[in-house]
């Protein structure tokens, strides 16, 4: 509590006048009462109370673009900023989405102290809310939540993280949230956070980490595990939607290399059926020169069944 109090006098003494300029054209972000962000598809900040709870959705989720700064009276500001110090959880849930609402740079503080509640909601909003303000400050802080052993926490990391766009948090996703040195997995939660950071960096506009994302979510595909299995499908699924999924799976059937990634591949092309997918199959069936490779790739096409005369 007296850590946000100093925190809220400082802020209170810091002038609105100098805000730092957005990066990029977007929306400002709108928020109701009950802190619903109506300008990202009725995802709830903090998954707060009336909302639905989606944490470990496994989505495409679209990365966070910064918020542009609006002025706001400073009577606003310090009262949501003491409400962060509450003892309810919903007041300060509510907090946290109305400071982001602001989108002024000393929110960024307050929001780095609320990483460390007691409460994984609470976490988890200011994580979100930090993503969207998109000051690169919080960078250090959120990367050491990386290993975090609430597998909620690092669901909600991977977008915030992938969304400075930057090499250290986008590695961070790849390396310590998608693949934490190795570690196995030890529930679904856990694989729903790692899938989540596949699709999130293959939301990226560095495209140096998506083949390798998806070479882990391959792996993912052979689980014993029925219900792991079916999270890890769930997210091939969902890897059509991203920015980069499609290109890399034609990259990795295409290249010389590891037949049953390239196999692997191929299918997932001829199940997203996309455009242009069904001539990268029938290429690889006709010229490729590996057995394995080519059968699989005439076998996808006999599935696809003849293509639509329109």
């Amino acid at each position: 509590m007296g850590i946000i109090k100093t925190i809220l006098l400082a802020s209170i003494l810091v002038s609105t006048d100098n805000l730092i300029p957005a990066r990029g054209q977007q929306p400002i972000t709108v928020w109701d009462k009950t802190g619903v962000d109506k300008t990202d598809q009725g995802r709830p900040a903090g998954n707060l109370p009336g909302n639905v709870d989606r944490s470990g959705e496994i989505r495409a989720w679209p990365l966070y673009e910064p918020c542009v700064p609006v002025v706001t009276d400073k009577p606003a500001m310090a009262a949501a900023l003491g409400q962060l110090g509450a003892p309810d959880v919903a007041k300060r849930l509510e907090a946290i989405g109305r400071l982001t609402g602001m989108c002024a740079p000393e929110m960024v503080d307050p929001l780095l102290v609320a990483l460390r509640d007691d409460d994984a909601k609470v976490r988890i909003a200011a994580i979100e809310a930090l993503g969207r303000l998109g000051d690169q400050r919080a960078i250090e802080q959120l990367v050491a939540l990386a290993f975090d052993p609430d597998w909620r926490i690092r669901a909600a990391l991977g977008r915030t993280l992938a969304s400075f766009q930057v090499y250290q948090p986008s590695n961070t996703v790849l390396n310590g949230i998608v693949n934490p040195g190795g570690r196995p997995i030890v529930n679904a939660g856990d694989l729903r956070a790692r899938c989540l950071g596949v699709l999130m960096v293959n939301q990226l506009h560095d495209v140096r980490f998506s083949r390798k994302s998806i070479g882990f979510l391959f792996t993912f595909l052979d689980l014993p595990d029925a219900e792991l299995r079916a999270i890890a499908e769930e997210t091939a699924t969902e890897l059509k939607k991203t920015r980069n999924g499609y290109h890399e799976l034609v990259g990795i059937a295409r290249k010389p290399g590891y037949p049953g990634y390239r196999i692997r591949a191929i299918e997932w092309l001829a199940r997203w059926n996309m455009a242009g997918g069904r001539e990268v199959i029938a290429e690889i069936s006709a010229t490729d020169t590996n057995p394995r490779v080519s059968e699989a790739a005439t076998k996808a096409l006999a599935a696809l069944g003849k293509p639509d005369p329109k």
